[in-house]
């Protein structure tokens, strides 16, 4: 299975740098990985989340994702984006699946010998869920139906790997770390055949092992001139 993986293109009309984030350029940035997966015969993509920002008016905001989404979805890709908290910031859940014709994921996807988890932890530590406008992006964690839900897919013995936004590696800058992280690691350590976790949200990028298990959390799409975007092979 070949999956294209991208993170944090942060999207908006904004031509102006916000610091090292330039997003205008991720429109044509975005369509170029989508032509590197198509050449590569991948048989999903998945960005991590933070697929948008604000555009110099607000307003614009659904126009400019609705845009964004049409060009993905003209590759004929099977596309998936989880929602990061600037996403979250703009959209309710249902308005970011309707703008993008329903690329949220469902919790899990099984592929032959592999499981895909996804898990959405745009939750503030009470177990509130974000609201539009009012996201505190330093406090993020994992709901207790998700938890719960995420504990029996964990006795599957099929091969696991789990995307989130946030990041569960507990050696990245401590604001873009999920509050119940430490809880989340062991349930993964408990279990069999977590080959790996997939994050983004820390720009920099990162590369862990924590007790067997791969963390690799991919450098922001948004960050300078220079694209960034993998294809793994599981």
């Amino acid at each position: 299975m070949k999956i294209g993986i991208f993170t944090d293109p942060h999207y908006s009309n904004k031509i102006e740098p916000s610091g090292n984030r330039l997003h205008a350029l991720s429109y044509d940035k975005i369509r170029e990985a989508m032509a590197h997966f198509k050449k590569e015969k991948v048989d999903l993509v998945i960005c991590l989340g933070d697929l948008t920002d604000d555009c110099y008016d607000i307003a614009d905001n659904a126009k400019e994702l609705k845009k964004l989404a049409d060009m993905i979805n003209s590759f004929g890709i099977k596309f998936y984006s989880l929602m990061g908290n600037h996403d979250c910031l703009s959209f309710t859940k249902e308005e970011f699946n309707e703008l993008t014709n329903g690329v949220y994921p469902p919790f899990k996807i099984e592929f032959e010998s592999n499981i895909l988890i996804f898990l959405d932890c745009n939750y503030s530590n009470d177990g509130e869920a974000y609201k539009v406008r009012k996201v505190d992006w330093t406090n993020t964690f994992l709901p207790a139906d998700q938890f719960d839900k995420l504990k029996k897919v964990l006795e599957n013995s099929k091969n696991k790997y789990v995307f989130l936004h946030q990041n569960l590696d507990k050696d990245v800058d401590a604001n873009h770390i999920v509050h119940n992280a430490e809880r989340i690691r062991k349930e993964l350590e408990q279990a069999e055949n977590v080959k790996m976790v997939i994050q983004g949200h820390y720009h920099l990028g990162n590369d862990n092992e924590i007790n067997g298990i791969k963390y690799h959390t991919l450098p922001a799409m948004c960050t300078g001139e220079e694209n960034y975007y993998e294809v793994i092979v599981i």
